[in-house]
């Protein structure tokens, strides 16, 4: 493994980035940092979308706030967030994890959450179009991208294979995952 790791992990909310970032970030004796939170306590906010019912972070005040942590840390940074590959510095960056999770089942998920409609919908549409994963490539180096499908596997099934990648006993890969191909996308469709 490399002295220092940097780890990036993406999805859609309900794709487990969280619980999948705490975990690794144990395993590694990391700092986690989770966006959502370091854009609310540390004021790196431009306003609320009331539509969407969420706080629009401040990308600029963000980045800059980002490399000052990982200048500032010494040991590895595990950063967790649907926008982190934006904010983390590519040339820093030892591994972008994308995760994804069957939009059928990570409808439902978000349902039990209390999401609205409009966000459920559209979640599910950025999990159907792999919106991260495009994200996720076209910010961070392509070669250092991990996709991985959560829909049944547990946590500690993730963070194992994103320990195997940093280690080097498993290349990163991308694109294995369709969801348009699965007979249950069709109605999926039909009722968003």
């Amino acid at each position: 493994m490399v002295e220092r790791q940097l780890v990036v992990v993406t999805g859609v909310p309900g794709t487990g980035k969280t619980t999948v970032s705490t975990l690794l970030a144990a395993e590694l004796h990391a700092e986690h940092i989770e966006l959502t939170r370091l854009v609310k306590d540390g004021g790196l906010s431009q306003g609320w979308d009331q539509g969407r019912a969420t706080t629009i972070a401040d990308m600029r005040a963000l980045r800059h706030a980002i490399l000052n942590i990982v200048a500032s840390t010494s040991g590895d940074v595990v950063i967790d967030g649907h926008y982190s590959p934006e904010v983390a510095p590519r040339n820093n960056t030892s591994l972008t994890v994308v995760l994804r999770r069957a939009p059928w089942v990570l409808r439902e998920e978000l349902k039990a959450r209390g999401y609205s409609t409009r966000k459920v919908r559209e979640n599910v549409e950025a999990e159907l179009l792999g919106t991260c994963l495009t994200d996720a490539l076209t910010a961070q180096d392509p070669v250092k991208v991990l996709e991985i499908d959560t829909t049944s596997g547990d946590p500690e099934d993730s963070v194992r294979l994103i320990m195997a990648a940093l280690d080097g006993e498993v290349e990163p890969t991308h694109g294995e995952v369709d969801w348009m191909s699965h007979p249950e996308t069709e109605a999926l469709l039909r009722e968003l």
